[in-house]
């Protein structure tokens, strides 16, 4: 599943990455809907903007929540979503390419001493060379991502 998100959701766009969807940040002119990208299978377009609603098109997703995290919840329990459709941690959170796994040896230069010296296993974006590795910020990631697939807001 692919997500076409509207500039101003940012924040958004990085928590799809976190659950592994692809999410390209795309900016929509709200008085040119005409320019938006035409609908294609297993995309969906993420906006707030109102003029959204006016679109006859069942690839838009017009949400309300002001928040990432609400609009996240959202996103989730109107197309369905559930923990089954995830693929956590598994793409760049900057520039949204699939990570790879990468050799321990080749980043001893490039992370953090302690870092080296507690983790195994590591990950890098082709595209931007950003390191990743299971440290603790995956816990609060995960413990959030559960919380909303436990208790999603019941909202529209």
């Amino acid at each position: 599943m692919k997500f076409l998100v509207d500039q101003p959701l940012g924040g958004l766009a990085k928590w799809l990455r976190f659950c592994g969807f692809d999410a390209v940040l795309v900016r929509l002119a709200p008085d040119q809907p005409a320019t938006w990208p035409p609908p294609r299978p297993r995309t969906h377009i993420l906006t707030r903007q109102e003029t959204g609603h006016r679109l006859p098109r069942p690839d838009l997703l017009v949400l309300t929540s002001p928040d990432p995290e609400g609009q996240l919840t959202e996103v989730f329990r109107r197309l369905g979503l559930s923990a089954r459709d995830l693929k956590p941690l598994s793409r760049c959170s900057h520039c949204n390419e699939p990570l790879a796994p990468v050799d321990r040896d080749l980043v001893q230069d490039r992370v953090p001493e302690y870092v080296f010296h507690y983790q195994r296993q590591f990950y890098e974006c082709p595209r931007c060379h950003r390191l990743y590795w299971p440290g603790s910020h995956i816990q609060g990631i995960t413990g959030a991502l559960r919380d909303l697939l436990e208790n999603p807001a019941a909202e529209d």
